[in-house]
């Protein structure tokens, strides 16, 4: 049993989960039991969450239902331990991903060191850095490394079977679980560039993005991106 001084000394166990949705808003609900918690995120973690029609969150005073398709991207931050393991363990391979840092340096070194690695034969994690973008103008970086079980082409079927699943899990940097809705990606972009390109691939380099118009009709104050803010 533990004595005063331990229990104060023991750091609480909290949860809270953000809805980012479709409609640019931001919903955040919390949970501060532990076994209540832990109930919440094997939910959180099941394959094909995203794929129901609605979620239901209930509290002891209320309930809310929230529609699948009108979610982007769910926060879980906790400092519990999630049940989703990482890397991933998927046919083709291995697929970490999580939360990048806002401080993450340039990929340019790292491609260079792994190309060289690719041309000796010897196999090496690629690491990309991916930006996505959804429909309720959220974007969010992702460290993306994939450790394939063949070749080249076993990293890039990685890649595309991405969109295919029913939600995209990742690690949060302080600690929890994310998870992106595939069904509202608006755009996807990695860094550096895959080595094979479908032969359909539009050979165009980004130049800006526009953002959404606030209701009313009147533009967003948050600036045009340029090509310089997405090397």
């Amino acid at each position: 049993m533990l004595n005063k001084t331990e229990n104060m000394n023991t750091t609480p166990v909290d949860l809270t989960v953000e809805f980012r949705s479709a409609d640019g808003t931001s919903t955040e609900f919390c949970q501060a039991d532990e076994e209540r918690i832990r109930e919440t995120l094997r939910l959180l973690a099941a394959p094909r969450l995203l794929a129901q029609p609605h979620l239901v969150l209930a509290s002891e005073h209320g309930a809310s239902m929230i529609p699948c398709r009108g979610i982007d991207i769910i926060l879980a931050r906790t400092s519990a331990r999630t049940p989703l393991a990482f890397p991933l363990a998927l046919p083709a391979g291995l697929l970490d991903i999580s939360e990048a840092a806002d401080d993450w340096p340039d990929n340019s070194s790292a491609a260079a060191e792994d190309r060289q690695d690719r041309d000796s034969g010897r196999a090496r994690p690629l690491t990309s850095r991916v930006e996505i973008h959804t429909l309720g103008g959220w974007v969010i970086t992702l460290k993306a490394v994939v450790k394939a079980r063949g070749n080249v082409h076993d990293e890039r079927q990685l890649f595309a079977h991405l969109l295919n699943v029913p939600a995209i899990p990742f690690r949060l940097e302080e600690g929890g679980i994310g998870l992106i809705n595939p069904a509202n990606i608006t755009r996807v972009s990695a860094w550096p560039k895959p080595d094979a390109l479908p032969g359909t691939a539009l050979p165009l380099a980004f130049r800006r993005c526009t953002p959404s118009l606030q209701r009313g009709g009147k533009p967003s104050l948050a600036p045009l991106s340029d090509h310089k803010s997405e090397r």
